[in-house]
């Protein structure tokens, strides 16, 4: 790995917001509305070495009211926006790399209105711009896009995210990716998508990106 990247790119749900069990709770209210079943406290860490493919299969989601069950989903976490805790630890590392000089991005399923209001509150508006889209396996035509924009190379980017389909996103699209195991899956089930690097801590995402930062740009 070179020393150019200009650019991480972060998931937002699990890789900076602690919302893994408001999801878990949001997912049980909606279950009764949307007719499919609930996730019990014993499979949580069944679940976690699954992707979101195979959960849905598991709970019986029906696949043409995703788009409405996502819909709820962010209007029920924008009401508890305001007892959601950033990743232990990410909080002192975010305004280090805005500090260094790389351009910050968030790219997300959640909307954009429950990202600022969550980065105002934790005082965390290190970023220069936040993607909100509805595609669920369709983060890499947002990661196109964003490199079509702001005139980048894909070698520039890192893409820092905690699930399956964050790697699988990134790969599509040619990006390099950090795999970060406090979020939605589990370590186990992310080193068989082979992302380039899986990181376990905060600490450990800041000396990755540390050592890989070109001549222009330090610490």
């Amino acid at each position: 790995m070179s020393n150019n990247i200009k650019m991480l790119l972060f998931d937002f749900d699990g890789t900076i917001a602690d919302t893994f069990e408001h999801t878990m709770r949001i997912t049980n209210i909606l279950s009764d509305e949307f007719k499919f079943k609930k996730v019990h406290d014993h499979e949580i860490d069944f679940l976690k070495g699954k992707t979101v493919h195979e959960i849905i299969k598991h709970l019986n989601v029906p696949i043409l009211k995703i788009p409405s069950i996502v819909t709820k989903a962010r209007h029920e976490l924008h009401k508890q926006i305001d007892t959601i805790q950033p990743i232990e630890g990410l909080k002192e590392v975010l305004p280090q790399f805005k500090q260094a000089g790389l351009r910050m991005g968030i790219l997300t399923t959640n909307s954009e209105q429950n990202v600022e209001t969550f980065l105002e509150m934790h005082d965390l508006k290190v970023f220069d711009f936040i993607v909100s889209t509805s595609r669920i396996w369709g983060k890499n035509h947002g990661i196109n896009k964003l490199i079509k924009q702001e005139n980048i190379s894909p070698c520039d980017i890192l893409y820092v995210g905690d699930e399956t389909r964050d790697i699988e996103a990134a790969q599509k699209a040619g990006v390099r990716v950090i795999a970060v195991t406090w979020g939605y899956n589990s370590q186990t089930v992310l080193e068989k998508f082979r992302p380039d690097f899986i990181v376990n801590t905060p600490a450990e995402l800041f000396s990755l990106c540390s050592a890989y930062l070109p001549p222009n740009l330090a610490f």
